[in-house]
C-alpha cells in the first residue's frame, strides 16, 4: 500500500497532483491540503493538523463523505506534516509520497525535507515532489536510481556532516569513493548521461533531488 501526503504548500498545477495519486493510494491531507483534494474530486482517508487554513464549512463537509479529522491545537510540538507522517507510518505503507510539501515557507520546505530521515529510519521509501523536483535520500544500504532521459539534471547535497564513499554511475560526471562534507555542495546540477544512473554511499545520508522541466 501507498501513501500520498498533500500538504498546504504549492501547488501550481492540479492536473500534475492528480495524475500523482492513484485510485489505490491511501490519501492524507495536511490542513489546507484539502481544498487540493476537493478540487480534483478526492475524498481523502483523514484530514490532520490544527485546520487554521482551511475553510470550516469545507472541512465538515468532507467530514460528511467519510474523510477522517484529527484536528490539533495550534500551539503544538510537531508540524501539520510531521504528524501526518507519523499517521501515515502506523499504516506500515510500502512508500510515502508527500506533495505540496515545497513553497514560500522554506523554513516548512526544509522542515518536511527533514521528516524523509524520520520514514528512513522507519524502514519506510519517503519521498517529496512536486511539479519541478523529487526529493529522496540515498543511504547506506539503500541506493538510488535516476531515471530518466540523456541530459536530465540531478543534484547531490549532503544531509549529514559527512557522507563517505560516494559512487555515481552512469552520470556525465560520474564520482567513484567520493566524499561529500557540508559547505562544498559540489554535487549540483549533475546530469544523466544515457537513460539511468546508479547512486550508493557508505555512511551518511544523501539528498538526491531529480529536477525536472529546467534544462
Amino acid at each position: 500500500m501507498r501513501c500520498v501526503i498533500i500538504t498546504g504548500g504549492t501547488v501550481e498545477d492540479l492536473g500534475w497532483l492528480g495524475g500523482v495519486i492513484k485510485k489505490t493510494d491511501r490519501v492524507i491531507c495536511v490542513d489546507s491540503g484539502a481544498k487540493y483534494a476537493a478540487a480534483l474530486g478526492i475524498v481523502p482517508h483523514m484530514i490532520i493538523g490544527d485546520m487554521d487554513s482551511l475553510d470550516r464549512r469545507e472541512l465538515q463537509r468532507l467530514a460528511a463523505l467519510g474523510a477522517v479529522v484529527r484536528e490539533y491545537h495550534p500551539e503544538k510540538d510537531d508540524t501539520d506534516t510531521a504528524l501526518a507522517l507519523a499517521e501515515a507510518l502506523t499504516q506500515r505503507p510500502g512508500e510515502i509520497i508527500i506533495a505540496g510539501a515545497l513553497g514560500t515557507r522554506f523554513d516548512h520546505s526544509l522542515a518536511n525535507v527533514h521528516l524523509l530521515r524520520v520514514a528512513l529510519d522507519r524502514g519506510v521509501r519517503a519521498r517529496i515532489i512536486s511539479e519541478y523536483n523529487e526529493i529522496s535520500l540515498v543511504a547506506p544500504h539503500v541506493p538510488a536510481v535516476v531515471d530518466g532521459r540523456p541530459g536530465d539534471l540531478f543534484s547531490l547535497l549532503p544531509l549529514t556532516e559527512e557522507v563517505t564513499r560516494v559512487n555515481v554511475k552512469g552520470a556525465r560526471w560520474p564520482l567513484e569513493n567520493a566524499a561529500f562534507r557540508i559547505g562544498n555542495p559540489y554535487g549540483v546540477s549533475n546530469r544523466l548521461a544515457g537513460e539511468q544512473a546508479e547512486i550508493s554511499v557508505a555512511s551518511g545520508l544523501l539528498l538526491l533531488i531529480k529536477v525536472r522541466g529546467v534544462d
